[in-house]
């Protein structure tokens, strides 16, 4: 919703302040109720995976409203990040937050998620 999203840009905002990239999974797919909390948090491991961070599809002039954020617009953005959170607000409340971190292969050198 258009109050909901005003609050949770201001939220984001002032946790982090402009430096982090937002971008919207929702608008890939609809709101997908039940699944949505699981789906967006395997896409985004996906994207922590190979550094691309998708847009936030259809958002060409984020509302004046917002906070100002590093909204991601366009065709994405190829980023190599360490840690990565998942977002989902509902209604009534029920809201989560899970945040990620690339975990460090050290017997075999390599990143895995």
């Amino acid at each position: 919703t258009d109050r909901g999203d005003i609050a949770e840009s201001f939220a984001t905002h002032s946790v982090f302040g402009e430096r982090i990239p937002i971008s919207s999974l929702k608008s890939y797919f609809g709101h997908t109720l039940g699944a949505c909390g699981s789906l967006e948090a395997w896409l985004s491991i996906e994207m922590m995976r190979n550094n691309w961070f998708a847009p936030t599809i259809h958002l060409e002039n984020p509302d004046p409203a917002c906070a100002t954020l590093d909204y991601l617009m366009g065709s994405g953005r190829n980023m190599e990040v360490e840690h990565i959170m998942s977002n989902n607000f509902a209604f009534g409340g029920i809201n989560t937050s899970l945040i990620f971190r690339r975990w460090e292969n050290l017997s075999q050198g390599k990143s895995v998620i």
